[in-house]
């Protein structure tokens, strides 16, 4: 066996209380399932249950067949490495029952006080679409937003839930996409 080398992951983890987090949690060796019915909605209610306990103030959440992306305001009492482990840890038995399991570690990228949210916000939203896993008419049901207000992109979402098809096919731009 190989040894580990996600030492460099855990050294510059640092957790700042109210700083945003786009944090990326995959399933063990990236196996899809994680959108099945009864772990997307664990994983939809624990999100919820940190956020109802004041420990994150969620932006944006989705859940992909392999992976989650989430967009979080950190709260002040746990630490990211403590909220991602409840995240796994509250989920965990809901995977193992379907024959799933979290990867170990996690990717988390701290935004700067000066780093606009909306590309992550857009990432996020379109990371279904871009993955075709549907096509641009339809609604992806594991995108969660708690606040729409926080993104501008969602006024410019046909009939208030879906892309424009020119979306799908773009890199994430610095502000709103092409078409504001």
């Amino acid at each position: 066996m190989l040894p580990r080398r996600t030492g460099a992951l855990h050294a510059h983890r640092w957790s700042e209380p109210a700083a945003i987090y786009f944090v990326t949690c995959c399933t063990r060796n990236r196996a899809p399932g994680l959108t099945g019915a009864a772990i997307a909605g664990a994983l939809r209610e624990t999100v919820q249950g940190l956020d109802a306990d004041g420990d994150t103030d969620t932006h944006a959440f989705t859940v992909m067949p392999d992976h989650v992306h989430w967009l979080l305001a950190l709260g002040d009492r746990l630490s990211l490495g403590r909220i991602v482990v409840r995240l796994k840890t509250q989920t965990k038995a809901t995977l193992e029952t379907r024959g799933f399991a979290w990867q170990r570690d996690f990717f988390e990228h701290r935004l700067r006080a000066d780093e606009a949210v909306e590309p992550y916000g857009l990432y996020i939203f379109l990371n279904p679409y871009r993955a075709r896993l549907l096509s641009p008419a339809e609604s992806w049901p594991h995108w969660w937003c708690p606040q729409p207000g926080h993104f501008r992109f969602m006024t410019l979402l046909r009939d208030g839930q879906t892309p424009p098809s020119d979306w799908i096919g773009e890199p994430v731009p610095d502000g709103l996409p092409v078409g504001e």
